[in-house]
């Protein structure tokens, strides 16, 4: 069954990464994540990373209206974190919001 985790960030900075861990791997669960999405905006990038390697860096541009959502393949084996974020290089700061999409079996 596919699962959806939504966060919203505070206020980030110009040329300031903020991460927040959004899943773990767990004891006797098999976590994929499958989808994500982010605010559609430019000079902002998505970042995902499995514990300190990145999987993801798109600037949020990209995605558009009719397709935001990103497919991805990224498992989680126990203990491993998965870290999303955003990388503000706007003139201003700015409050994006992250949706990931997983299954779990």
């Amino acid at each position: 069954m596919l699962k959806w985790k939504c966060h919203k960030f505070g206020a980030i900075a110009n040329n300031v990464e903020s991460l927040e861990v959004l899943l773990a791997g767990a004891s006797g669960k098999s976590r994929v994540v499958k989808y994500v999405a982010g605010d559609i905006d430019s000079d902002i990038y998505l970042r995902l990373y499995r514990d300190a390697d990145q999987c993801v860096n798109l600037e949020c541009d990209i995605p558009t209206t009719a397709a935001p959502i990103i497919p991805v393949d990224i498992p989680l084996a126990d203990g491993q974190q998965l870290n999303a974020g955003f990388y503000n290089v706007s003139a201003g700061s700015v409050t994006p919001t992250i949706a990931i999409g997983y299954e779990e079996a």
